[in-house]
């Protein structure tokens, strides 16, 4: 199954990290109006996966949080009009 979604972040967006310990799998949610994300494991998955989904999840937002910041930078030094190719 292939599926797309879109989630735009607002003030009213949230994210919580739900812990159980040792006794259950932790739970990521990001909450918004009308909508919200989970991420979990489910046992049928093993657990190796889920960890190098959750690494790689990991890594994409902290590239993704460098990159906003570049770009916000851009914005307040009004260079934020210029034209980047894709992935850059």
């Amino acid at each position: 199954m292939t599926a797309s979604m879109s989630f735009y972040a607002d003030t009213h967006t949230t994210v919580r990290l739900s812990k159980y310990g040792t006794r259950n799998a932790p739970i990521l949610a990001l909450d918004g109006e009308d909508h919200t994300l989970t991420v979990s494991a489910f046992d049928h998955v093993p657990i190796a996966d889920h960890l190098t989904f959750a690494r790689e999840l990991a890594a994409a937002c902290a590239d993704y949080v460098k990159a906003l910041e570049t770009y916000a930078a851009a914005m307040s030094d009004g260079d934020g009009d210029q034209e980047l190719g894709e992935g850059q």
